[in-house]
């Protein structure tokens, strides 16, 4: 558009400068004079617009693989000066495999006014799509002379992995709460035979876990916390560390991951949701839906990157026992033996367990 811009200017420019020679027209030369001062004007009026330039990005919250979205950046112009081409360079890059799409939107802004334009976007992958404004520019009408401005706008939409049924089998270990002898220390559960801990009540709390004599003694409601029985205290793992990432294989294993996550919560087993990021382990316990559709837009920034193994972060990190059954999903790396001292262990690896296109047909009964 600015090639265009300028490639017009210039044609003017030369055509009046061509028509003074030829004809002596005061005219035509005032007219190639003008052609040659309004950029010149503009200059310092676009200086000044520039230092009280807002603008604010707008995306949906949620997407679905291959589906248009869009992205609304609105210019607010606070300035008396009108703003002839506000040129936004937006950036938009999917955390979770590194793919980039850029989008150049512009407009014209009048004084004290406000300004939204709008661009379609998408992506063939799940994962965090995060907008950025890598520059912004005002230009005089024709585009010759351009303003840096500054502004710090972003968004960001999750593009929802395309989950499949799968038939869960959990061992006789994970399934029978009544068998375990232990329990966590680290988190609650729903067994209410044994207290994890006593607190205060707050709103939303069931009235089962009331302790009313308790309650009666110190003249406030006061709740008992369920203790989580060890056998029932799955973990997956979701190994981070590879040296040749692929979008493709990286998309796979996100709907891996978040299709294990929701069958063992449809079999009300919770669990802990478990990768490493930036040389670090990061774990959440998961007990229903709610918290698993709340914890996706910070599992898909993990981008994959070389170092050193989840596996052994977790390793470090965990003490020996401290689950019933461990799921381990990876790309690359194969799973550590050592694993299996941390509960029952379940491998899925690309390449020996699922390949990157029948995944869902591969996984679709699964005993873990």
């Amino acid at each position: 558009m600015n090639i265009l811009r300028k490639f017009v200017w210039l044609l003017l420019t030369l055509g009046l400068l061509v028509l003074t020679v030829q004809t002596a027209s005061p005219i035509a030369f005032g007219l190639a004079i003008c052609m040659v001062v309004l950029p010149l004007l503009c200059l310092p009026l676009n200086l000044l617009a520039a230092k009280k330039l807002k603008l604010s990005a707008k995306m949906p919250v949620n997407l679905r693989k291959n589906e248009d979205g869009t992205v609304e950046l609105t210019v607010q112009n606070p300035s008396h000066f009108p703003i002839c081409l506000c040129a936004c360079h937006i950036r938009l890059e999917n955390q979770l495999n590194g793919e980039v799409q850029s989008i150049t939107l512009s407009c014209g802004v009048w004084p004290k006014k406000t300004q939204t334009v709008r661009a379609t976007f998408g992506s063939p992958f799940c994962g965090r799509v995060r907008l950025t404004v890598a520059s912004v520019r005002l230009y005089d009408c024709f585009g010759l002379i351009g303003v840096k401005a500054k502004t710090d706008a972003h968004s960001a939409s999750v593009v929802q992995p395309d989950t499949f049924p799968q038939n869960l089998l959990l061992s006789p270990s994970a399934a029978r709460v009544e068998d375990a002898e232990d329990y966590s220390t680290e988190c609650p559960g729903s067994d209410l035979s044994e207290i994890f801990q006593i607190r205060d009540y707050v709103p939303g709390d069931s009235p089962r876990q009331v302790h009313w004599k308790l309650s009666q003694k110190y003249g406030k409601l006061i709740v008992k916390d369920a203790s989580l029985p060890i056998t029932r205290s799955a973990a997956l793992f979701w190994e981070r560390t590879e040296d040749h990432p692929t979008s493709t294989r990286t998309d796979a294993e996100a709907e891996i991951v978040v299709s294990l996550c929701r069958n063992l919560l449809a079999q009300s087993v919770q669990f802990t949701l478990c990768w490493n990021e930036n040389g670090q382990l990061v774990r959440h316990l998961v007990r229903d839906l709610d918290e698993l559709i709340a914890l996706l837009p910070r599992l898909f920034t993990a981008k994959a990157e070389p170092g050193l193994s989840g596996a052994q972060l977790l390793l470090q990190t965990v003490p020996a026992g401290a689950y019933s059954h461990l799921i381990y999903i990876s790309g690359e790396q194969p799973a550590d033996p050592d694993l299996q001292t941390h509960g029952h262990l379940t491998a899925l690896v690309c390449g020996t367990d699922f390949n990157e296109t029948n995944y869902p047909d591969q996984l679709s009964e699964l005993t873990i």
